[in-house]
C-alpha cells in the first residue's frame, strides 16, 4: 500500500499531506453522493419499485463500501425480490462491517436462510436478533414460523421451500442492465 501511495504521489506530484487531504475530499464526496442515492433507494422501496431500490443501494455500496446501512437496506430489498442468497450475503456484510443495527441484520439473514430452507441457521440468527432486541414482535413471529416449519414432514418442507420461488439476479435484470442502471445513477 505504501508503494502504491508513493507511486501515486510521484504521478500526481502531491506531498503525503496533499494526497491525504485529496483522498479525504474524495471519500466525503462519495459518502455525500451515497446519502443522496440512499434517499432515492428508500423512496423506491416505499413505492414498491424494488429494482430501482436495489440499483440505488448497489450504487451506494460501490461508492461507500464501508457503510453497513447500504448492505442492510439492500438485504431488505433482495428479500422482496426473492434473491435469498444475496440477502444472506448482504446481511452478513452489514454484520461484519460494524455494530450498526446488528439485530436487524441478523433478522434479515435469518429470514433469507428460512426461505432457503436452512432453518438451523435461520433460528440461530433469529435468536441472536432477539437477544439484541428483546421483545421484537417480528423476530418472535419469525421464530414461531421456524418452529412450525420444523414440524412439517420432509415432503411438506420440500414443497414449502419450492413455493418460496428463490430468484436469481438474471431473473430480475437483463444482461448488463444492472450495471448500466448503476452507472447512470453514479453519473447523475
Amino acid at each position: 500500500m505504501m508503494r502504491t501511495d508513493a507511486a501515486e504521489r510521484k504521478k500526481t506530484g502531491e506531498t503525503p499531506e496533499e494526497q491525504m487531504m485529496r483522498e479525504k475530499r474524495e471519500w466525503a464526496a462519495a459518502d455525500a453522493k451515497s446519502a443522496e442515492l440512499e434517499i432515492q433507494g428508500n423512496e423506491a422501496f416505499k413505492n414498491g419499485d424494488y429494482k430501482a431500490a436495489f440499483t440505488g443501494y448497489t450504487a451506494c455500496i460501490q461508492l461507500s463500501p464501508q457503510e453497513p446501512l447500504y448492505s442492510l437496506n439492500r438485504a431488505a430489498v433482495v428479500l422482496k425480490l426473492r434473491l435469498y442468497e444475496t440477502a444472506v450475503q448482504d446481511a452478513s456484510d452489514a454484520i461484519n462491517k460494524g455494530d450498526f443495527n446488528r439485530a436487524k441484520a441478523h433478522f434479515r439473514r435469518g429470514q433469507a436462510n428460512c426461505f432457503l430452507g436452512d432453518w438451523d441457521k435461520a433460528e440461530e440468527d433469529c435468536k441472536k436478533a432477539l437477544n439484541l432486541q428483546p421483545g421484537d414482535r417480528s423476530i418472535i413471529k419469525q421464530i414461531a414460523e421456524l418452529k412450525r416449519l420444523s414440524g412439517l414432514s420432509s415432503d411438506e418442507r420440500t414443497a414449502w421451500i419450492a413455493a418460496q420461488g428463490p430468484a436469481m439476479l438474471r431473473d430480475i435484470f437483463e444482461d448488463g442492465d444492472l450495471n448500466r442502471r448503476v452507472e447512470e445513477m453514479l453519473k447523475r
